[in-house]
């Protein structure tokens, strides 16, 4: 009993080295030669479509691949240069070169909170008298502290911003150069996927290559039905904000429902990054009317997300939602922001990894079954 529980842990210890080198071998690839990898992950996942092409409408398979990457990088370089492009103007109305317009609108919010107070504080004394002179004084020097310190802390998150924005700039020739190497990468691998995928079955025994194949199949699909999921309840969001926008008669309702829906499909991210500042801002405002109507469509983006997100994972991504959102926050905890697109990734391997009996082969290992 005694040799089978140190033949066990000998097992055991086998198999957590290898996840180990397997992380290291990861990580050492990812730091040099990270346009590679992006570029077979990119051609593995464009393969249906190439072979859509080349085998259905009979197109050669260069120029199949060209029409993908042509369509594919098009359509991801105007969404970002649209992005960045309405960042770089929203900052800028902020800014006016010496942040007059976020100074003013945080002088708005002061304002208009100090003719609350001024209200409140009428009433009270007319309820239970006078009150003492330093406690007017003291509360309003307090606001105004608060308000320099939020001045000051937009004005420092700006500056981060646009530093951030221009180092982007500054790496651009470094990115172009890198996602040349991505382009052209992609390009071959997708070509001669055919072949590589032969060098794999012969270079690779069936007893290795088997749990590969399946583990990669099912990642693929849970990929899929990820995307399924988030394209579902961006649709719904999207659908809402646009009848909601109909109704306030807001003059860009395409836009709005557009950016929402981008915003939405970003997982984890809801659309109340939209409707929160901007209901703030109508209250502050004194523009009452917008702020329930604004109110209304939120509340309802957001029952509806609550009753129908956890079917909609669990019937597609087989995940329940509070799961996803614990392998998000260890995910903040270990990559930062980063996490909100690599977290979903790695749960989706993961699952794959489970669907495909791994686990269960790797314990029967342990235990020499």
């Amino acid at each position: 009993m005694e040799s089978l529980n140190i033949q066990q842990l000998g097992r055991l210890s086998i198999v957590l080295l290898s996840f180990i080198c397997i992380y290291f071998i990861v990580f050492f690839m990812w730091h040099f030669l990270f346009p590679f990898i992006v570029a077979i992950t990119f051609s593995w996942l464009i393969q249906p479509l190439i072979r859509i092409l080349h085998t259905t409408f009979k197109v050669p398979k260069s120029v199949a691949v060209i029409t993908i990457l042509i369509i594919s990088v098009g359509s991801l370089v105007t969404f970002f240069a649209a992005a960045v492009t309405k960042v770089i103007t929203f900052i800028q109305d902020l800014s006016n070169q010496d942040f007059s317009g976020y100074v003013h609108t945080i002088n708005v919010f002061h304002n208009q909170f100090i003719s609350w107070i001024d209200f409140a504080l009428t009433y009270v004394k007319d309820w239970i008298g006078t009150f003492n002179p330093s406690f007017n004084s003291s509360l309003y020097s307090y606001l105004e502290e608060i308000k320099q310190r939020l001045v000051q802390f937009g004005i420092e998150q700006l500056h981060a911003i646009l530093q951030m924005v221009s180092g982007l700039l500054t790496n651009l020739p470094s990115m172009l150069i890198a996602g040349g190497f991505i382009l052209i990468s992609t390009f071959f691998i997708s070509k001669d996927w055919d072949q590589i995928q032969s060098i794999f079955h012969d270079y690779f025994s069936s007893r290795l290559r088997s749990p590969i194949k399946t583990i990669a199949t099912n990642f693929k699909a849970t990929l899929k039905q990820l995307l399924k999921a988030q394209l579902i309840l961006m649709t719904i969001t999207m659908v809402i904000v646009f009848i909601g926008m109909l109704i306030v008669k807001h003059p860009h309702p395409f836009l709005i429902t557009l950016l929402a829906g981008i915003i939405d499909f970003i997982p984890y991210i809801g659309t109340g990054v939209i409707f929160l500042p901007w209901i703030t801002y109508a209250f502050f405002t004194d523009q009452f009317g917008m702020t329930i109507q604004l109110s209304c469509i939120y509340m309802t983006v957001v029952v509806c997300r609550q009753l129908f997100e956890p079917k909609v994972l669990a019937s597609h991504f087989g995940i329940h939602p509070l799961l996803l959102l614990m392998g998000l926050f260890i995910g903040f905890q270990i990559w930062g922001g980063v996490a909100i697109i690599i977290t979903p990734i790695i749960i989706a391997f993961f699952k794959a990894m489970h669907s495909s009996g791994v686990p269960s082969q790797l314990w029967e290992y342990i235990l020499g079954k």
